[in-house]
């Protein structure tokens, strides 16, 4: 749902399944809880894998402004590791993040499709102002603890930073965009990735949505890891209970198989409600 000149909308507008963040806020006094469970297994050959089965909270506030959001993200993990009859196990908090969104620009805010009453066919056009997006930026800290098992080198803390962009097509459909700076400020360990989700809502409880995860530059250790070994792919779809309770489910997989990858999982979300007062900018 999009709205004129405010973020909160009239049903729940969650970040989940897809790894990627919006550009619009829950807004002022809105308090949003996103989570849920992901089965991860790893196969690097025939003697070695990795199992993991991952928690991920998302807590979202907005206060102080419409367009302003705080935002922490835990992500725990149990993971378990054979490789050639050597078993290890080890869970923990894999890593914290606390950071701020902030929605710089939104162009849906006064803007109003004009209809023309004489032409059916003129009224279902595309609207080329539809390809404006609205723009946000993410600044965050992010803690990486020593339960990392891909990466236990990585700084314990270090600096996140995303632009974010959403485009909203047709009433719909919306092309999400995320650009994302990892401890940017490590030389060594600086990772520059991006995400770009599509969704389509089917009907007023149904959507399904598709996503693409890839790396422009990543580190480790003052390596470059290879593009291919981190790009990831996958859909799933989402159910609207009521207008503060959304579930979800997706599965997905990485394009390389060294190793090769497979995600499944499941959540919810919700927000506590809110009677929001809508006001029109045309009628000002």
């Amino acid at each position: 749902t999009i709205t004129v000149n405010a973020q909160y909308t009239k049903d729940i507008n969650t970040n989940r399944p897809s790894a990627s963040m919006g550009a619009y806020s829950v807004s002022k006094g809105i308090f949003q809880i996103e989570g849920g469970y992901t089965y991860q297994k790893d196969d690097f050959n025939t003697e070695k894998y990795t199992t993991q089965n991952n928690a991920q909270l998302q807590l979202r506030y907005g206060e102080m402004h419409e367009n302003l959001e705080f935002i922490a993200d835990l992500y725990y993990t149990n993971y378990q590791q054979t490789d050639t009859n050597i078993n290890a196990s080890n869970s923990g908090f894999k890593q914290l993040n606390f950071g701020v969104k902030y929605l710089i620009y939104d162009h849906y805010k006064y803007y109003v499709e004009k209809r023309n009453v004489y032409s059916w066919k003129a009224n279902q056009r595309f609207k080329w102002g539809r390809l404006i997006p609205a723009v946000a930026v993410y600044v965050g800290a992010q803690f990486t603890s020593k339960h990392n098992f891909y990466y236990p080198e990585l700084p314990e803390t270090g600096l996140k930073t995303m632009l974010i962009a959403q485009q909203h097509l047709s009433n719909r459909f919306s092309i999400t965009y995320n650009f994302i700076g990892e401890n940017i400020t490590e030389e060594e360990f600086r990772n520059i990735s991006y995400i770009v989700t599509a969704s389509l809502g089917l009907n007023n409880r149904w959507s399904i949505f598709g996503e693409h995860q890839g790396v422009f530059d990543r580190k480790y250790q003052g390596n470059t890891i290879s593009f291919n070994d981190e790009a990831f792919i996958k859909g799933g779809f989402t159910f609207k209970l009521h207008q503060n309770l959304q579930f979800d489910a997706f599965a997905g997989t990485n394009i390389n198989n060294a190793p090769h990858k497979i995600q499944v999982g499941i959540g919810a979300s919700w927000r506590n409600h809110k009677i929001y007062q809508f006001k029109d900018p045309t009628e000002l």
